[in-house]
């Protein structure tokens, strides 16, 4: 099979993109490329190919027809899409070809999401909104199959579509990657860290304050702070850079920029409990945190806002806790009992590798995907 990515979301080294799903398909045989309007990029590592461009200086019209000329070069089997202006690209290709490619969308976020609509009034909003959702219905229709990363963003287009084939392949962290450190939390010594968006419908304030409650619950405690992100708002910024020059000396505080996957994983290995108290609204409620998986392969327990997505799919209380994120009392009680208590953290602890290793790896999943594949070639 010759299967081409193309997006103009994700980044050329994409995890999933990359590192499981095309490396996945080279592994096998089959051939994998990769086309992202995100970064100037062009070559090829561990037989993935890349044809890579960056698009901010272009119409959505030039970005449309560099993505079609990209297709008639590589002339793909099967092109995975994630956004549906690159179905719109790889639907006119079609047209243009006896080749007749099959399509497929591979749908891992909501759209339209609530950052397309961020900076609107409420009626240019709504007005947005439906010219985005319909756009997106008809590139939908399109499409050949889906491949959904989890239950509720498959939910409307399994009832829109019924007859469209699917996949369900989730988010889950090839183990390979994953070379955890042994966890060993400290009485006087907190390692955290925090990565993403930096604001407060992220959870940024709601870390923060947690962060703050534990400096007067235990002055004592020395807490190590690693920030991998960015701020999006300069208002927000304000906020949070005046919150943070107020901890006192026993907490610091190390900021980086996003790093590429392998990076990140090195980075936060670290990272004693991980925590991600993002708001508690309509959309991320029926989103399941990719990270989630990333950290319990780390051999980490976890503190994540309690979210409709996380319970449909994962048992959290076998290695962490669901919370209120606004809720810091209870927040800052959960990490200091994992502190006294260490045996409550060894436990959650080799319970969350144990889970990563028996059920929520990408090895566990990935010759479905191939197989998926392969069976919509052979219709």
């Amino acid at each position: 099979m010759k299967i081409t990515f193309i997006t103009s979301g994700h980044l050329p080294k994409d995890d999933r993109i990359y590192y499981h799903q095309a490396r996945t398909l080279t592994d096998t045989g089959n051939s994998a490329e990769i086309i992202s309007s995100k970064q100037e990029f062009s070559g090829s590592e561990n037989s993935v190919g890349f044809n890579c461009f960056e698009d901010i200086s272009l119409s959505k019209k030039d970005k449309i027809a560099k993505f079609i000329k990209l297709l008639q070069n590589s002339k793909p089997d099967i092109i995975i899409c994630s956004e549906p202006l690159t179905i719109l690209a790889a639907s006119r290709y079609k047209k243009q070809t006896d080749k007749k490619p099959k399509i497929i969308y591979d749908i891992t976020e909501w759209y339209p999401s609530k950052k397309f609509l961020a900076g609107y009034n409420s009626g240019l909003k709504a007005l947005r909104f439906f010219k985005l959702l319909i756009f997106n219905l008809m590139m939908a229709a399109k499409a050949d199959a889906f491949i959904f990363g989890e239950w509720y963003k498959g939910k409307p287009y399994r009832f829109l579509f019924p007859g469209k084939k699917f996949l369900y392949s989730g988010y889950y962290p090839d183990l390979k990657y994953i070379r955890y450190r042994e966890p060993g939390i400290e009485k006087e010594l907190l390692r955290l860290s925090y990565s993403g968006k930096l604001s407060i419908e992220k959870g940024f304030g709601n870390f923060l304050k947690t962060i703050e409650l534990l400096t007067l619950k235990r002055p004592g405690l020395k807490i190590r702070i690693k920030i991998i992100g960015w701020y999006d708002s300069e208002k927000e910024q304000k906020i949070f850079e005046k919150m943070i020059a107020s901890f006192p000396e026993n907490v610091s505080f190390k900021f980086y920029p996003m790093q590429d996957y392998l990076t990140f994983i090195e980075l936060i290995n670290d990272t004693d409990i991980f925590l991600d108290l993002r708001s508690d609204d309509f959309e991320n409620q029926r989103c399941l945190p990719i990270k989630l998986f990333y950290y319990a392969a780390l051999k980490r327990p976890v503190i994540f806002t309690n979210l409709k997505a996380i319970r449909k799919e994962v048992d959290i209380s076998k290695f962490g806790h669901l919370v209120k994120p606004d809720n810091i009392e209870t927040i800052s009680g959960l990490i200091l009992n994992y502190i006294d208590n260490q045996t409550i953290y060894n436990r959650h602890c080799t319970s969350a590798r144990k889970l990563a290793e028996s059920k929520y790896n990408w090895g566990a999943i990935k010759d479905e995907f191939t197989e998926f594949l392969q069976k919509l070639i052979e219709e």
